[in-house]
């Protein structure tokens, strides 16, 4: 066993020796590589984390809109070379791993950025997103844009039903047993403690493992998927455990700039095994940032610390999850309401920011307007299906005329087909009351 520290210092890598600006190495795949199903597994490194009963609350990490002008330039850099042809060179986005403020790094993060490096170097992804230009949208909000052509010609395309948010796992279709097993980072391992946080090189594969996997085709820098209990071949939908799995990914990465996201079927999840996405970024998402407002229903129904709220004057209706200290209650009521979202066949997305701190639930209804042809073909024409990520601010644009042209309000018009209406809004709401003041009476319980 490896045991290193749990803040080790940022060794950043000489672009001059080639580090950053080298093209991703051609793939060599045999048939014979070895996949992740359970007769071919054996051993892998593991990360070994702590379970934390109570973690130090950390809300707004980047601040609110109030505080964008000052906030949003102490994070911008000076362009790289990937982005000199841009005519806004000053709103060009460095990618996190170009950054030039040092900063410390845990266990966790470093272990994944040095794992994530090799996999590079190996060639294991089809395209790097260095050569994917980013760049801040002006206006309010300041949405981020980036234009990757590979997320629409070398993306695993869906192969499930969009109209139905519940659907059985299907071992014949694509899924993360299939995966090769040098795409793997290391297994995610919570400890039986609150201390206990290690990187060994090898372990064996237990039935109850947790994978964290490299995305082949990434978005931003150290895109990774996290699988929890990936041999048990679970769907993708919401469980207390796998998503706290998740939270504690996101605790122990301990950086604001790394976020965690979720869809669900119907709401642009392409493998129906249950999953989660994180990588890094350089800016916060224009969502992190919004004003809310606490619904008091929440607030009043029982005596714990957690908070929930409502996003105001945002384009995607959404409620907002604040953890009080308990990991574990965060996850529970955030699992809680996935469920009750499931059951009516609502479609959303989630994403975990502020290391763990706020949980964003996005009920998503873009394909049924899609369905029901209310968009605008110029809207469909981007090609942009609005998941996690595009839903809190990072908007990945397929063609570059749209990145060229695109404009705050542009994106204003395609989120907004994605929110429930404000009936459709409140109705739910008031289900989540319900499910909630059962659940804490001990009528329901999530998964």
């Amino acid at each position: 066993m490896q045991v290193v520290p749990q803040w080790q210092p940022v060794h950043r890598r000489d672009p001059l020796l080639g580090g950053q600006a080298r093209a991703s190495k051609k793939s060599k795949t045999p048939k014979d590589h070895p996949s992740c199903n359970e007769e071919e597994l054996s051993e892998l490194p593991n990360m070994v984390v702590p379970v934390r009963n109570t973690i130090g609350k950390r809300v707004k990490s980047f601040g609110s809109l109030s505080d964008l002008p000052a906030l949003a330039r102490e994070t911008m850099e000076a362009p790289p070379a990937y982005s000199s042809e841009s005519e806004e060179s000053e709103d060009t986005i460095v990618q996190y791993d170009q950054r030039e403020t040092p900063r410390r790094q845990s266990l966790v993060e470093k272990m994944l950025l040095q794992s994530w490096d090799e996999k590079s170097d190996k060639g294991l992804f089809k395209y790097l997103p260095s050569s994917c230009p980013s760049k801040l949208v002006p206006g309010r909000f300041e949405f981020v844009a980036q234009l990757n052509v590979g997320r629409a010609t070398k993306k695993r395309q869906t192969e499930f039903r969009m109209d139905n948010v519940c659907q059985e796992f299907d071992a014949k279709k694509f899924n993360f047993t299939k995966a090769r097993q040098d795409e793997v980072l290391f297994q995610f391992e919570l400890s039986a403690d609150d201390f206990t946080s290690c990187y060994e090189e090898q372990k064996i594969v237990e039935s109850n493992a947790s994978f964290v996997y490299i995305n082949i085709s990434p978005i931003e820098y150290g895109h990774v998927l996290l699988v929890p209990k990936v041999l048990q071949c679970i769907p993708q939908q919401m469980s207390t455990e796998c998503l706290l799995t998740a939270i504690h990914m996101s605790v122990e990465v301990h950086n604001p700039c790394f976020k965690i996201g979720f869809n669900t079927l119907g709401a642009y999840a392409s493998i129906n095994h249950l999953h989660f996405q994180g990588y890094f970024l350089n800016v916060p998402f224009p969502v992190e940032r919004v004003e809310t407002e606490y619904l008091p229903g929440y607030a009043d129904k029982t005596d714990k610390e957690l908070r929930v709220s409502k996003l105001l004057e945002y384009p995607v209706r959404c409620f907002v999850f604040e953890l009080g200290s308990d990991p574990h209650e965060l996850a529970k009521e955030v699992s809680m309401a996935c469920n009750v979202l499931e059951r009516q066949n609502i479609p959303y997305n989630l994403l975990i920011v502020d290391c763990g701190a706020r949980v964003f639930l996005f009920p998503n209804k873009f394909d049924e307007n899609k369905q029901k042809k209310v968009i605008p073909e110029d809207v469909l024409d981007t090609q942009v299906n609005p998941a996690c990520f595009e839903i809190g601010g990072h908007m990945v644009m397929k063609r570059e005329e749209d990145y060229k042209h695109v404009s705050e309000g542009k994106i204003f018009e395609l989120l907004s087909y994605a929110s429930l209406s404000e009936e459709e809004f409140a109705k739910v709401e008031q289900d989540l009351f319900s499910a909630a003041a059962e659940n804490d009476s001990g009528v329901v319980e999530s998964n």
